[in-house]
């Protein structure tokens, strides 16, 4: 049995700068998969000017590793409780 102390995790320190720090509306997403890694394309809905089409403007596109899915998912529902806790149930629109 070893004497030595475990290792302590780094603290991770965000930083957002200036030209993301807004962030981006987005009321749409779009998700496709690859062998390598999953995109999530985060769009705004506008009226196309045609009653039978919507336009989709994609705002921000991330990419991501599929070990990294699992964490988001758990992320969103974690935040999701939270938000349903403190604001009452989203409902689903659509």
């Amino acid at each position: 049995m070893s004497d030595q102390p475990a290792p302590q995790q780094p603290r991770l320190n965000i930083n957002v700068s200036d030209d993301v720090k807004t962030g981006e509306y987005a009321n749409f997403l779009v998700v496709t998969q690859s062998p390598h890694d999953f995109t999530l394309d985060f769009c705004q809905l506008m009226p196309s000017g045609d009653p039978t089409q919507v336009n989709a403007e994609v705002v921000s596109r991330v990419k991501i590793a599929p070990t990294m899915v699992g964490r988001v998912i758990q992320a969103l529902n974690s935040n999701l409780t939270a938000y349903e806790e403190r604001y009452g149930n989203v409902r689903a629109v659509g």
